[in-house]
């Protein structure tokens, strides 16, 4: 019988796709990206080819600031580097970018609020055993557990 809403497997990955290009939008979209990411498949493409210097930029434009952009995906003088040679980011540094907006652009569709977000990304939690979420997604391991997190209180499953 239907109901009028789409089968749970559908909904996870309407919420997958839409993440997806939250996530591009985060580091600039087509404009900076130089590619359409409609998927995690097109991110993981884009990710290969290794993203321009700007996507750094435009992480900062949203919110994410130059000390966390420094221990998080790339440092200071590295960024100045590749800024200079007109480079791209290696395959590393981009996926660690790509992972900092997925986590930033999952929180504010979480929250629906881009200030509530980005308080709760920067507080110290008893769920991470008083770590900030934006500090425990230097890796891919913590930045499961953050997702987790907010995919329980998406949910409702987490307070």
């Amino acid at each position: 019988m239907y109901n009028g809403q789409m089968p749970h497997d559908q909904r996870m990955e309407h919420v997958a796709f839409q993440l997806a290009e939250a996530t591009a939008e985060q580091l600039g979209g087509l404009a900076i990206l130089g590619c359409e990411v409609l998927s995690d498949a097109d991110m993981a493409r884009a990710v290969e080819l290794g993203f321009p210097v700007d996507t750094i930029d435009e992480l900062r434009r949203t919110g994410v600031t130059d000390r966390e952009i420094g221990n998080l995906i790339i440092k200071p003088r590295t960024l100045s580097h590749r800024r200079a040679k007109r480079s791209r980011l290696t395959v590393e540094e981009s996926d660690r970018a790509a992972r900092v907006a997925r986590i930033v652009a999952l929180a504010r569709k979480t929250f629906a609020n881009r200030d509530k977000a980005d308080r709760w990304l920067h507080k110290e939690l008893s769920a991470l055993e008083g770590r900030r979420p934006m500090d425990l997604i230097r890796t891919h391991a913590g930045a499961r557990i953050v997702e987790d997190l907010l995919t329980g209180i998406a949910w409702g499953a987490v307070a």
